[in-house]
C-alpha cells in the first residue's frame, strides 16, 4: 500500500525513466536448489498470493519479489527489480510460472521470468495496486487505488491492448475472485481510514459493480472498516477483509454482509490477505518483513507472527 500523498509526490519524469528503464534485467533470481538463497528480510510485505506450499510477497521498499515458506517464513526465491523499474505493491503467478506485478509509483505492469529477466507488460498510469488473475488465465485485472483513477482494467498476457472493464469506481484494494466468478474488491480507498471501508463485487463479464451491505453485530457503532486493504474469497464463498488501521482481519458473510473479526494482527499496519488453500489466512504488514497467520482452531482462529528470513 502506497499513502496518497507519495503517489502524489512522484516527479512526473519517473514516468518518462521507466519507459526504458523497464526493459533492463534486473539481477538474476536467487535459487533454492544449493540453499543458497540469501535470508536478509524483506523491507515490507504487501501483495501476497499462493504458489504450491509457498507464498510470494511484493516487497515495495526493496523492490523485489520474496518467495517464502508460510510455516517457517524460509526464503526460497526473489527476484530483485530495481528501484527505477518497480516498486511493487501486489503479485500473482500466471501460467508457465511468470510472475506479474503492479508497480504504483511507476505507473506500469511487469512480467518478471523466473530465468532472470524481466519486462514491461503495459503502463497504466500512477496509482495501479490490486492485481488478480482472470479466470481464463490468459490476462490480469488490475485496479487503482488512489487519485482521480477508478478503473478496472484487464491486461492480456500476450501484450495485446488494455481493456476498460470498468470505470467509475471507488478506488480498489488489494482484490481476489470468489468461486462464483466475480471480483471481490476493498472500497473507500484512504477516506475510508474514517471508519468507511467497505466492500464491492465486480462483475468482470459486465463491469457491473456492487457495493455490499456491512454490519458489524460483534462491535455496536461500528459501521465500516479502518481502511480495507485487502479482500480474498475461500472456497466456500466466505470473504475475508484485512483492516489496515488497528490491524486485524475479518470474514464477513457476502450475502448478509454481516462482518465478525477473526483477531488482531501483529502490525500496527495492516497490507494485504491471502486466504491459502488449506484455509489459513496471511495478512501482511506495511513495514517490516513480517506477516501474522490466522489457522482455525477450536470454532475460531489463533494468530501467530511468522517472521519472513531473518
Amino acid at each position: 500500500m502506497l499513502t496518497a500523498g507519495r503517489v502524489r509526490a512522484v516527479a512526473v519524469g519517473a514516468i518518462a525513466l521507466v519507459t526504458a528503464a523497464a526493459c533492463t534485467p534486473p539481477a538474476p533470481p536467487s535459487s533454492n536448489t544449493d540453499g543458497s538463497v540469501p535470508q536478509a528480510a524483506p523491507l515490507s510485505a504487501h501483495g501476497m498470493t499462493q504458489e504450491g506450499s509457498q507464498v510470494w510477497t511484493a516487497d515495495f521498499l526493496g523492490s523485489q519479489l520474496v518467495r517464502f515458506d508460510p510455516n517457517t517464513g524460509v526464503i526460497s526465491e526473489r527476484h530483485p527489480l530495481g528501484q527505477d523499474v518497480c516498486n511493487p505493491d501486489d503479485v500473482v503467478v500466471v501460467p508457465g510460472g511468470d510472475l506479474v506485478a503492479t508497480c504504483p509509483t511507476q505507473g506500469v505492469i511487469m512480467r518478471v521470468h523466473r530465468g532472470g529477466t524481466s519486462s514491461l507488460l503495459a503502463f497504466v498510469g500512477t496509482g495501479v495496486n490490486p492485481i488478480a488473475l482472470d479466470p481464463s488465465g490468459t490476462s490480469v485485472l488490475v485496479g487503482f487505488t488512489y487519485g482521480l483513477d477508478h478503473r478496472l482494467l484487464r491486461v492480456p498476457l500476450d501484450g495485446s491492448p488494455v481493456q476498460t472493464v470498468a470505470s467509475g469506481l471507488p478506488a480498489l484494494a488489494g482484490f481476489g475472485f470468489g468461486p462464483d466468478g466475480l471480483l471481490y474488491a476493498p472500497t473507500g480507498g484512504t477516506e475510508g481510514a474514517l471508519h468507511a471501508g467497505g466492500v464491492g463485487r465486480i462483475n468482470v463479464a459486465t463491469g457491473a459493480f456492487t457495493q455490499l451491505p456491512l454490519s458489524f453485530p460483534g462491535e455496536p457503532g461500528k459501521v465500516g472498516f479502518d481502511l480495507a486493504i485487502g479482500a480474498d474469497v475461500a472456497s466456500d464463498g466466505t470473504v475475508f477483509v484485512a483492516q489496515s488501521l488497528n490491524a486485524a482481519v475479518y470474514s464477513m458473510n457476502p450475502t448478509t454482509g454481516v462482518a465478525t473479526s477473526i483477531g488482531a494482527a501483529f502490525a500496527n499496519v495492516g497490507d494485504n490477505l491471502v486466504v491459502l488453500s488449506g484455509g489459513r489466512v496471511i495478512v501482511s504488514g506495511f513495514s517490516g518483513g513480517g506477516a501474522t497467520v490466522f489457522t482455525s482452531s477450536g470454532g475460531g482462529y489463533t494468530a501467530s507472527l511468522r517472521l519472513i528470513g531473518i
